[in-house]
């Protein structure tokens, strides 16, 4: 398995944080442009493992039910390795988790993210909810969400 390499010093991280600070400096807050930091973050450590993040990823559950996760990281054979979902910073974060999850949002690696703070969710189950606007604690969180294996794919990496 490939490690996960980002530092809180990494460019990438500089500018998620820049972008951040340039939102509010605006006085925008809303989700639809927030997001676009961390897509970019995303979109730049994905490409670690060769994965591309997909915006507004669907997932069929039933036969007239779609979930549309703001993101997935996708590889060349269109396995699924994480999904992402994002919230802003006037959204109960825990709350918006639970609602997402009783709509039938995936509860295998899944990211639920607002500029501060981030919850993760791994086998159907909650792993960690950290304040992510201290670099070092961004860092673990995608290290934890990126090196994440379901043990079907543990599997079918070693065939």
């Amino acid at each position: 398995m490939q490690a996960f390499n980002l530092k809180p010093t990494h460019k990438t991280v500089r500018a998620y944080y820049e972008s951040l600070a340039q939102f509010r400096s605006l006085g925008v807050s809303h989700e639809n442009a927030v997001r676009s930091a961390f897509q970019s973050l995303l979109e730049s450590c994905g490409r670690q493992f060769d994965w591309t993040l997909v915006p507004e990823w669907q997932i069929k559950r039933s036969r007239d039910k779609r979930i549309y996760v703001d993101g997935a990281l996708v590889d060349a054979y269109k396995l699924t390795h994480g999904f992402w979902e994002a919230k802003d910073s006037h959204d109960d974060l825990e709350r918006e988790v639970r609602k997402k999850l009783e709509a039938g949002y995936p509860r295998d690696n899944i990211l639920f993210q607002a500029p501060e703070r981030a919850i993760l969710w791994q086998n159907d189950r909650q792993i960690l909810d950290e304040d992510i606007t201290h670099p070092e604690h961004l860092v673990e969180t995608l290290k934890v969400f990126f090196e994440y294996r379901p043990p079907d794919y543990v599997e079918w990496e070693k065939a």
